[in-house]
């Protein structure tokens, strides 16, 4: 290799594009390096003269009083001299050529939109490799130590000659594969160099993008999901039963759901549901030896937005084809589950999405009219059902909606309960769990924690009162909010004791429910109020939130 002493033009980076070998252009320098190979050119003087000297021979020196000449060894014994094409001697008369042996590798680089040809000497480059490189005398001086690091693309052709169209920042260009000419997949994702143009790493579709880290994920069965009932055996009726009987559905010519919608207030079980529709993809998965997280695609919808507009499209191109490799390679079903959906899927041209889900609500639903033959289902979460566009919601498309709706009595309680005992919190001796939990379900539905006070026509034409309270605002997510505040008050208590003695008593859970109910009185609550008064919305004359409930 050699050395930065030797080099007089500074040092470039560039990566290379391809790795070739071919025949370097003799100069008299190198035919008269001693060890060189080369044979006697066809045409001059010394071809065919002598039979000793046919083939290959070996430059063995040259002499300095002899300037234009080399001295070659043929064979073991037969040796002569050669013009190597000095212009001094007989106008650059050259009698000799490099053998087929002497082939020298070259890296093709990219510098400056260029492709130049540097040829390598004592290590090996690899397309992609970052190397530095001199320009005099042109040459790879070494291969630059350093990860794989540049911006995402999303692979949109392969085409011959080592090249690829991708999706990169908005637009599409062409850029070389590198070392994965042949490995690319339709769809994949790449990363590029700093320039752009060169393929330095293949993510493919078996990236764990959109994958879910199995052991960071809280494990979630169908069974700890309070309430809910018809929700969860819906999804079960369309994720597990066709696996578990497939005869009967060959039976009855019944097919899976394409896909299905999750909607409801926030807080309502709805990320739950997500859980356990994973741990449902694992049992069926490990059924089969197959390795879950490449079935199972969970995609946060703001997450998909990019300010690049042809990006989130190129996203959702690459989360279909995930899911058409997974089926192809499995038989199983892949499921898309999309958090958030309309962040990405609004209705279009309605005032309430932005210009870029003009081409990302299509771009969706052309993938999603294949998701039959994909072998994808999709199943979407939202809390705003009426944002989202009806072309991607129809019939055929989303085969099941279902309200993920607010916990009753009975699923609070149960909620409550599973808290207490998950979180191993201590009960005074003065009660006992139940008598907390009935506590707890009396204050949460209690029509004294009132919040509006609404004025509504009846039907004999006369005002009547009608209160919103925390029970219609009530949620999956504000029991255990309820159980840890109700924790801390009666941590604070205990405090004030040299040895804690006393786990929660009523007035914690008590305390507890009055200090969320507080919390929540300070927000307007404007959709959950709306779907309050859905049915007599046309009937109401006035609405009053009440200043105590602030206080």
């Amino acid at each position: 290799m050699q050395t930065q002493g030797e080099i007089s033009y500074p040092l470039t980076h560039a990566t290379v594009v391809r790795v070739i070998s071919k025949m370097p252009v003799p100069s008299p320098e190198s035919l008269k390096k001693k060890g060189t190979l080369v044979r006697i050119r066809q045409g001059c003087k010394f071809f065919g003269l002598d039979p000793e000297a046919s083939g290959t021979g070996e430059v063995i020196g040259s002499k300095d009083d002899e300037p234009g000449w080399t001295y070659v060894r043929f064979g073991n014994s037969f040796k002569n001299r050669y013009r190597v094409g000095t212009p001094a001697v007989d106008d650059g008369a050259c009698d000799l050529e490099l053998d087929s042996r002497e082939t020298q590798a070259y890296a093709v680089v990219n510098y400056g939109g260029q492709l130049i040809e540097a040829p390598i000497t004592g290590f090996t480059v690899e397309p992609g490799d970052i190397v530095k490189f001199s320009r005099d005398p042109l040459r790879v001086v070494e291969v630059e130590k350093c990860v794989a690091s540049g911006d995402i693309a999303f692979v949109t052709q392969i085409m011959d000659g080592g090249i690829a169209l991708v999706d990169y920042k908005g637009g599409r260009r062409t850029v070389f594969a590198g070392k994965f000419a042949g490995k690319l997949e339709e769809n994949g994702r790449v990363v590029l160099d700093a320039s752009g143009s060169v393929i330095i790493d293949n993510f493919g579709l078996d990236d764990d993008a959109f994958a879910v880290d199995e052991k960071s994920l809280e494990t979630v069965t169908w069974e700890d999901i309070c309430g809910q009932e018809e929700a969860k055996n819906r999804l079960r009726d369309a994720l597990e039963k066709p696996a578990q009987f497939p005869t009967h559905y060959k039976f009855f010519g019944r097919r899976q759901p394409h896909g299905g919608l999750l909607y409801g207030p926030p807080g309502c079980s709805k990320s739950m549901f997500g859980k356990a529709i994973y741990q449902s993809m694992i049992r069926t998965c490990r059924a089969k030896d197959l390795k879950t997280s490449q079935g199972f695609i969970f995609v946060s919808g703001p997450a998909v937005l990019d300010k690049y507009v042809g990006v989130s499209e190129a996203t959702i191109r690459h989360i279909f084809a995930k899911a058409r490799k997974f089926y192809a390679r499995t038989g199983v079903k892949a499921l898309i589950f999309v958090d958030e959906c309309e962040a990405i899927l609004a209705k279009r041209e309605s005032g309430i999405s932005s210009d870029v889900l003009r081409t990302i609500v299509p771009a969706w639903i052309a993938e999603a009219q294949g998701i039959q033959e994909s072998g994808a289902i999709v199943i979407l979460a939202t809390n705003k059902p009426e944002m989202l566009d009806d072309a991607v919601i129809r019939e055929g498309r989303v085969d099941f909606k279902i309200l993920i709706g607010r916990p009753d009595r009975k699923a609070a309680r149960e909620i409550f309960v599973k808290n207490m005992v998950k979180q191993k919190i201590p009960v005074s001796e003065t009660t006992d769990m139940d008598k907390l939990a009935d506590l707890f379900v009396s204050e949460l539905f209690s029509p004294a924690r009132k919040i509006y006070e609404i004025t509504r026509r009846n039907a004999d034409g006369q005002d009547e009162q009608v209160s919103f309270t925390l029970a219609d605002i009530v949620s999956g997510a504000m029991v255990p909010a309820i159980v840890e505040e109700a924790q801390r008050l009666a941590l604070e208590r205990e405090l004030q004791k040299a040895e804690p003695s006393e786990g929660i008593r009523p007035e914690d859970v008590t305390a507890g429910v009055e200090s969320i109910y507080r919390q929540n009185s300070a927000s307007d609550h404007e959709t959950a109020l709306r779907d309050f008064t859905h049915d007599f919305a046309d009937k109401v004359c006035g609405v009053r939130k009440l200043v105590q409930a602030q206080r």
